[in-house]
């Protein structure tokens, strides 16, 4: 009887020792704030929803702070793009870095930030670090491939652009994109990858193999701005 007695003393005793109301408590506190800020997500107030869930980051609680990330995030991804519609690209890396913060090796603020640097502030040698960054954890970034090859174009080096426009092609069978791989961002990216390729045999001489080449794309692809005026140029230039 004793031992019986002493066992439910240690279980009532082990109960009590956990039961806490003041967690009970900022639980319910942090689920509630979580509502607040996809509640103004939702009505796209994404500067509260942000300054509501960042601190809720920091909870030692997963559940609430993985919660309060996805939100904060989102609220992010929403705000970089007004910024990048108002014409405040400074503004949206500022957005993007603290993106960053809360997801270092993110696959699409990495990228995110790499294209704002090169085609909205011009900063090309920023740039061409960004892209190599994103490739450093994502190397079959055909996306990145493609922005490395467009700099090298830019800055009038083809020899550059060939490796990247080659790397391109070898690991598209098992690419990774930082864009969701959509029918509209895979036509896109390949867009590009054949308007590229095209210039690059026209460079290296050959205008029939540059035609031949884009008339497949167009065929894949469509008659896009892009291809109709990589047509034209071929057929300006010639051989």
């Amino acid at each position: 009887m004793r031992a019986e007695l002493t066992s439910s003393d240690r279980m009532r005793s082990a109960l009590k020792g956990h039961i806490d109301h003041e967690g009970v408590q900022t639980l319910l506190e942090a689920a509630a704030a979580c509502d607040e800020a996809q509640q103004c997500l939702a009505d796209e107030d994404y500067e509260t929803a942000l300054e509501i869930a960042l601190p809720l980051v920091l909870l030692q609680t997963p559940v609430v702070a993985t919660r309060a990330k996805e939100t904060a995030i989102a609220a992010l991804d929403e705000l970089m793009e007004q910024a990048l519609s108002a014409g405040q690209p400074k503004r949206a890396l500022q957005y993007i870095d603290q993106w960053l913060t809360l997801e270092p090796k993110g696959f699409f603020p990495l990228l995110r930030r790499a294209e704002i640097l090169q085609h909205e502030l011009g900063d090309l040698h920023e740039a061409w670090t960004a892209y190599l960054q994103v490739l450093r954890h994502y190397p079959q970034s055909i996306e990145a491939f493609l922005g490395l090859a467009q700099l090298a174009l830019s800055e009038g080096n083809p020899e550059r652009a060939y490796s990247y426009i080659l790397r391109a092609w070898q690991c598209l069978a098992q690419s990774e994109w930082g864009y969701t791989p959509s029918a509209r961002t895979m036509q896109s990216v390949f867009e590009d990858l054949y308007d590229i390729t095209a210039g690059m045999l026209h460079w290296l001489g050959s205008a029939d193999e540059a035609r031949a080449l884009t008339e497949k794309a167009i065929a894949l692809l469509g008659e896009t701005e892009v291809l109709k005026e990589r047509m034209q140029i071929i057929e300006e230039l010639g051989d």
